[in-house]
């Protein structure tokens, strides 16, 4: 059976988008304080491929993770940040880090209006657009050389996975690269990929802990229609180690590229 991969993607975000999260700019600032710990290939790449001329917008900046290492090497960045409180911190790690050639624009990449770069990079901040080919358009358009967009892959033995095929009929709880790459496809665009090479696992310390966890991921918080075959699932596959529950699951990215002029 054929797969509308743009409109899964459009269902997987209205699913998603249903879930108020009042917790999501702390865990934001504090997942993005982990990963600035450790090394970023993807970002990595990215940077190998500019010089002291090169032009930027980064789609969902963020607190600036990627951005003040682009503006550190390139020309200049236009920062598109739609959430007034990421943008505060993003000026304060600005002023921080001594950067002074970003441009922050505090609205939606749907709604900011940018003159043409030479490259347009997203990281992890297309999870909430509904419209996945306009959103990748709109790169197209402002990108004279390349487009990079990084990723989610999940763990092709998760158990996310697992539970979402049992409960919805397909293996995919939000929207992340296997669906991007195919939507890309259909859009004529014959993407490049490099995926990390590491896989940071998720971890709790009670089972209850990643109940909870599973429940958010699966869209489930007023429904308990399924709690048994999660709290099964999870006692089965979870791994214990020191007092540690172990996922399968984890953090692990691809960079997807392409030079919008061949697709």
């Amino acid at each position: 059976m054929d797969i509308d991969w743009l409109d899964f993607w459009r269902e997987l975000v209205i699913a998603n988008s249903h879930t108020v999260d009042s917790g999501l700019v702390h865990r934001y600032v504090s997942h993005a304080r982990k990963r600035s710990e450790r090394p970023d290939p993807l970002l990595g790449f990215v940077l190998q491929g500019m010089d002291n001329q090169t032009t930027i917008v980064d789609i969902g900046a963020g607190t600036g993770r990627w951005a003040i290492p682009l503006a550190r090497v390139g020309r200049e960045v236009t920062a598109v940040e739609p959430s007034g409180a990421m943008a505060d911190i993003l000026r304060g790690n600005l002023a921080s880090a001594g950067v002074g050639n970003v441009t922050i624009i505090p609205c939606s990449w749907e709604e900011a209006i940018v003159r043409p770069h030479d490259i347009v990079v997203c990281s992890h901040a297309m999870y909430a657009s509904p419209d996945f080919g306009a959103f990748v358009r709109k790169m197209e358009q402002c990108a004279r050389k390349t487009c990079y967009l990084a990723i989610r892959l999940p763990a092709v033995d998760g158990i996310l996975g697992e539970l979402s095929l049992a409960i919805y009929g397909h293996r995919h709880d939000s929207p992340n690269a296997i669906i991007a790459y195919n939507a890309l496809y259909t859009m004529g665009i014959y993407a490049n990929a490099l995926v990390e090479n590491n896989i940071y696992r998720w971890t709790n310390t009670t089972l209850e802990e990643a109940f909870d966890r599973a429940k958010r991921h699966l869209h489930l918080e007023s429904s308990d229609a399924h709690d048994t075959l999660i709290r099964d699932t999870l006692a089965r596959r979870l791994r214990l180690v020191d007092n540690t529950y172990i996922w399968p699951d984890g953090m692990r990215s691809v960079l997807l590229w392409w030079d919008p002029a061949t697709g």
